[in-house]
Parts: C-alpha cells; sequence; structure tokens
C-alpha cells in the first residue's frame, strides 16, 4: 500500500505536467526549426557538411541557408548532440507528425522522465511529502514548462543532468562495472551538449573517488569510457581543423558577454557593428571558425585588460544576477510575475540550502560546490534566463534540506 501510495502521488503529477505541457505546446510552442539549430540541419541536408558558415567571399563567410552550389564550411561553434538528436528526430518523424512537432512531444516525455528521476533521487534523502513538494514545483515551474516545447537544448539537458546525478549516486554507493558503464555514457552525452561539461565531470571523479573514497581505478575506467563516447567527434574535429576541440565558441562567447556595452546577458550586436567580418581580413579556409573565435578571443582580451576593474565589478553583478535576477534584462516578458517570482524564491532556498550544507560532507556538499563551479564559471561569460534552467534541478535538491527542516519544524510544533 505504502508503494502504491507513493506511485499514485507520482502518476497525477506527471498528468498535470503533460496536461500543462501539451496546452502550452498549443499556445506558444515552436512550430518551425530556427536560429543556429535551423541553419545546421538545413545546411547538413543540403550538404552533408555538420556548417554554419556559407563563403561569400574570400574573407567573408556568414552564418546563413546554403543553397546549391555555395560552399559550406565546417561548424564547431555548437556543442554536437543536440543537432544529433534533431537529425535522429527527422529520420523517425513519419506522416503524422513533422520533425519539429515530434521533437516537441520527444521534449515533452523526457521532461516527464526527468520528473521521476528527481524523485527518485529526492526519496534518497527527504521525505515523500518533501519530494513530492519539489516534483510539483519542478512541474509547474513556467521556464520549465516554456522550456520543453521550444527547440532548444535546454530539455534533454535537464534529462541529462538528472540522469547524471542519479547514476552518480547508484556508483557511489554500488562501484561496478555496469554503474561506471552507465555514467560514463551519460557524462559523454553531457560534454557533447555541453561543452565546459568536462570541468563539473572531473570535478564530479574527484570528490567522489580520490577525495572522499580513494578510488582511483574508477576514475580512470570512467575517463576511458567517457573518452570512447567523444573520441568520433574529437577526430571529426581534428581532421576539419587539425585541432584537438570539441567547439569552437570561447573567443565568441567571452567577447559577447565582456564589452563596453556591459550588459549581462551579453550584447551580440556590439560584434556585428564593431566587428564586421567582411573587414576582418580572415580567410575562408576549412579553419576560419578556429580563426575568427580566436580573433575574438584577442579582443576581449583586450578590454579586460584595458579596465580591469571595472569588469571585476561588472563580473559580480553577473554572479549576483545568476543567483538571483537580472535587475536590467532586455527580455521583455522577463520580469513577469510567473518568471520572476518563482525564480527568486527557489533561489533563496537554494542558496540557503547551499550555505548550510557546503560543510556537510557527502552529496549534499557535492551540489552545493557544483553550483558554485557553475555560476562562477558561466559568469565569466554572460548570463541568460534559460542557464538558470540548466541548474534548476540542482537547485531544487538544495532546496529539499531546507523545505524538508521547516516541515518538520511546524509539523513538531502543530502535532
Amino acid at each position: 500500500m505504502k508503494n502504491l501510495s507513493k506511485i499514485h502521488s507520482l502518476i497525477i503529477i506527471l498528468i498535470l505536467g503533460f496536461v500543462l505541457r501539451i496546452i502550452a505546446n498549443v499556445n506558444f510552442g515552436d512550430t518551425e526549426l530556427a536560429n543556429e539549430w535551423g541553419v545546421l540541419f538545413h545546411n547538413f541536408k543540403i550538404s552533408g557538411i555538420l556548417g554554419y558558415n556559407v563563403v561569400i567571399g574570400d574573407f567573408y563567410a556568414a552564418p546563413k541557408f546554403v543553397e546549391n552550389n555555395e560552399e559550406i564550411l565546417p561548424s564547431a561553434f555548437m556543442p554536437p548532440l543536440y543537432f544529433f538528436f534533431i537529425y535522429l528526430v527527422d529520420k523517425l518523424s513519419f506522416a503524422f507528425f513533422d520533425t519539429v512537432q515530434l521533437l516537441i512531444f520527444i521534449q515533452i516525455i523526457l521532461n516527464l522522465i526527468s520528473i521521476i528521476i528527481l524523485y527518485k533521487i529526492l526519496i534518497k534523502f527527504v521525505s515523500k511529502l518533501t519530494s513530492n513538494l519539489i516534483c510539483l514545483i519542478f512541474t509547474f515551474f513556467p521556464i520549465n514548462i516554456y522550456g520543453a516545447v521550444q527547440v532548444s537544448s535546454i530539455t534533454l539537458q535537464i534529462f541529462l543532468i538528472l540522469s547524471f546525478l542519479f547514476f552518480l549516486l547508484e556508483l557511489s554507493k554500488n562501484k561496478n562495472f555496469k554503474n561506471i558503464l552507465i555514467f560514463s555514457f551519460f557524462s559523454g552525452l553531457l560534454i557533447l551538449i555541453r561543452g565546459e561539461f568536462f570541468i563539473f565531470y572531473l570535478f564530479s571523479l574527484i570528490y567522489f573517488f580520490i577525495f572522499n573514497e580513494k578510488k582511483i581505478k574508477i576514475l580512470l575506467i570512467s575517463a576511458i569510457l567517457t573518452s570512447l563516447i567523444i573520441s568520433p567527434y574529437l577526430v571529426r574535429n581534428f581532421i576539419n581543423f587539425d585541432t584537438i576541440v570539441l567547439t569552437k565558441s570561447f573567443g565568441y562567447n567571452l567577447l559577447k558577454g565582456n564589452n563596453p556595452s556591459m550588459q549581462v546577458e551579453g550584447d551580440p550586436e556590439f560584434i556585428e557593428i564593431n566587428f564586421n567580418r567582411n573587414d576582418l581580413e580572415i580567410r575562408t579556409d576549412s579553419k576560419y571558425e578556429i580563426n575568427l573565435d580566436n580573433f575574438y578571443k584577442i579582443a576581449a582580451i583586450e578590454y579586460l585588460k584595458e579596465e580591469p576593474i571595472k569588469y571585476i565589478k561588472f563580473y559580480f553583478i553577473k554572479v549576483f544576477s545568476f543567483l538571483t535576477i537580472n535587475l536590467d534584462s532586455s527580455d521583455p516578458n522577463y520580469y513577469h510575475p510567473m518568471h520572476v517570482f518563482p525564480k527568486l524564491l527557489i533561489s533563496f532556498f537554494s542558496i540557503l540550502g547551499a550555505i548550510l550544507l557546503i560543510k556537510k560532507k557527502g552529496f549534499f556538499q557535492f551540489l552545493s560546490i557544483f553550483y558554485l563551479i557553475n555560476i562562477l564559471f558561466f559568469s565569466i561569460f554572460f548570463i541568460l534566463p534559460r542557464f538558470s534552467l540548466i541548474l534548476l534541478p540542482v537547485k531544487l535538491l538544495l532546496s529539499s534540506f531546507i523545505i524538508e527542516k521547516l516541515g518538520r519544524k511546524y509539523i513538531d510544533k502543530f502535532s
């Protein structure tokens, strides 16, 4: 009966989540592949090359939909996994669904599976009541609903990060090869969807299997398995660019988030206006994207060197924006109460949870440090609203500790 009750509560949450996301899809779901993903997908279908920039002249290439007989350059600008995901969905699409409709439907299902995984993690540490409450918050969180019905990698990222955390716990409890394999599989996929995730992957291995348990063997096996997953794309990039790189957008992102316009969300228009590609004299060969990104990196570093104090202050403004809210957002819907209030509430509980748990050795200490490293790392560049959504599962897990303590306090008080 106890297990039946747990399942019954979770099923209700999942049904509500499904209905909400279907309604959201009807009202504001994406209907076409747009932006970078649309360009990459179109260009691959036309040319068979995973490319973003089309050659316009000897020293000028730009992102556009390639047409017949135009030369397209191979790209490493975007992490590849979401493109592979779109490509697979396109192959699975059939008469009743176009590619985008099927993509959104699968994302909704993945979002619901993420709720189940979150519950499975929570129930290891907190009560059933707290677990259900946190899952309800996750299910109803407005930007999470919105993200599931957009052509965006965010829903897949959430599913992968929760799977990573769940199998990290399983591996720390039972160090068999099956758990190492599954944990490494999700680690590899996360690196393919977030190039910088290798930093957090290494931190996870060091924290659990060297710092606490001194199991270097697990680290080595996992590192080998994870490398096998990402190596085909690394080989592809080495062949195309003559360098070992997973993605090449560090310079662009650094300049987008660190320039005289000083916008927390970054300013791509500043780059377009002040660094017109047609004037940069970067040859449009196979290394065009690599050389262009290196140019952006040098330009960003020059700005940082010119006024270091100014950019250090700006860095902490970005940290504050990531921890709480951006006080100067250009997004017209950013300050909608349905977005701001839940974000502020969860931010408060997660910060408090991280402060209280960072000294407590174990999974929640790991989460606290993981949360802090993410904030400090992303704030080097710029902060978009979806970045907070990437960390939403971590914030909710940290919040669960505070909510559990408050619940026990008031239950004891009124019992």
